[in-house]
């Protein structure tokens, strides 16, 4: 008895399923790359005076804060790399799929998305957004 609820059960859930996996993707919309900024980040800091022969180790990564224009809308995400060389692909004036989730920004990129925090959101006031981007203010 359990194993033919069991089946019945799994058989609803797979023709319900089955239809919505059917359906074509939404294709993400694209934006534009503004601005990269970079920082050298050293963790942990060493104090201004201290003895350097003392100092604990330190890794270094780097920060690039990528401004990514959507619309109106700017993004700025965070993103971090151990390589001082940033892709191509993240370069300012280049256009890329964006898809934008709770506080994250994805760069659909083919073969590997780019995941970034995003830090910081804000309306353009460019020309091109005309009272669009004073409305949403």
């Amino acid at each position: 008895m359990k194993v033919s609820l069991f089946v019945v059960i799994l058989a609803v859930v797979s023709a319900v399923a089955v239809p919505s996996a059917d359906g074509q993707a939404k294709p993400s919309p694209e934006g534009t790359i503004v601005n990269v900024n970079k920082q050298d980040v050293a963790t942990p800091a060493v104090r201004a005076g201290a003895n350097l022969d003392h100092a604990p180790l330190q890794s270094h990564y780097y920060l690039y804060n990528v401004s990514v224009q959507l619309n109106c809308d700017i993004y700025v995400g965070s993103y971090e790399s151990e390589s001082d060389d940033l892709p191509d692909t993240l370069s300012p004036n280049n256009h890329v799929p964006i898809r934008i989730a709770k506080h994250v920004m994805y760069l659909d990129f083919p073969g590997a998305p780019v995941k970034m925090q995003i830090v910081r959101h804000k309306v353009s006031q460019a020309d091109t957004c005309g009272q669009a981007g004073l409305a949403k203010q």
